[in-house]
C-alpha cells in the first residue's frame, strides 16, 4: 500500500475551477538503502540521493527539496553516493576458517 500511495501525484481541482492545490505524497528511502548508503550532511540533515531528488528525515516523516541546493549538486558532480555491500560478509569469513 505504502508503495502505491508514494506513486501517486494527486492534483485536486475546486469547483470554480481557477484555484489548485497540488498534494505529493512522499515516502523516503527503504531501510535497505539507508543501511547501505552513506549520507551526506546539509543543514543539519542527513541527506540521501533516492529517487532522483536528495531526501532527508524530519520530525519522522521525509522530507524532499523541490530545487536541489546547490552544495547537494556540486557534491553529486564531485562524487558519486557510496552504496556499501553486506552480500557474502558470513560466508567469507567462514572460509577463511
Amino acid at each position: 500500500m505504502t508503495r502505491i500511495l508514494a506513486t501517486l501525484l494527486a492534483v485536486v481541482s475546486l469547483a470554480s475551477g481557477a484555484a489548485q492545490a497540488q498534494i505529493e505524497i512522499n515516502v523516503g528511502p527503504p531501510s535497505g538503502f539507508i543501511a547501505t548508503t552513506s549520507p551526506v550532511y546539509f543543514e543539519g540533515h542527513a541527506a540521501y540521493w533516492y529517487g532522483d531528488r536528495w531526501q532527508y528525515r524530519e520530525g519522522g516523516r521525509w522530507h524532499g527539496y523541490r530545487e536541489e541546493p546547490a552544495y547537494l549538486r556540486e557534491y553529486r558532480g564531485r562524487r558519486a553516493p557510496e552504496r556499501r555491500s553486506y552480500e557474502g560478509g558470513h560466508r567469507a569469513i567462514a572460509r577463511r576458517r
